[in-house]
């Protein structure tokens, strides 16, 4: 229990169908759990978890156990850094139908990116012919955002994009 836990694929669903039928503690033990403290922590600090509770979420496979990463160099950790939050952002833009991509990126385009440089991108997404190449557009401007505005701008683009990283 002293194990970080995130969310499973599987807590994720559950989070959006509420298909289970959750104790309280548990439903908000899920809500909330993220691999910033660990399992015994977030028990601790959300009202009516228990133990219990976060074992239910394992068995189940609701959450899952963080492994501890090797120290990497500071190259591939940027790498690794970068593999991960793409993941969250594709996984964040998943199924949702090529209007809601287009919507979203058309206005994060004019939002984040000024007046300009947000009207060329507009343009770019007017150019794409499906989903697939939405999503990596979407990916781009996290990139865009990134070297723009730091890393607060990319996890505000990546926070508007549906991402939780």
């Amino acid at each position: 229990m002293d194990q970080r836990y995130v969310k499973s694929a599987a807590g994720h669903d559950e989070i959006k169908t509420k298909a289970r039928q959750l104790p309280r503690g548990a439903r908000n033990l899920l809500l909330l759990i993220d691999a910033g403290k660990s399992g015994i922590e977030w028990v601790g600090l959300i009202n009516g978890a228990t133990e219990a509770d976060l074992q239910h979420l394992i068995t189940e496979g609701l959450v899952d156990a963080v492994v501890p990463a090797q120290p990497l160099s500071g190259v591939a950790a940027l790498a690794q850094r970068r593999e991960r939050t793409n993941a969250a952002v594709q996984q964040a833009l998943a199924g949702r139908s090529y209007q809601e991509l287009y919507d979203l990126l058309t206005h994060q385009a004019k939002e984040r990116f000024g007046l300009i440089k947000g009207y060329k991108l507009v343009l770019e997404v007017e150019r794409c012919p499906d989903v697939p190449s939405l999503q990596a557009l979407a990916l781009r401007f996290v990139d865009m955002a990134q070297e723009t505005q730091g890393d607060a701008g990319a996890r505000a683009m990546r926070v508007a994009l549906g991402s939780q990283i």
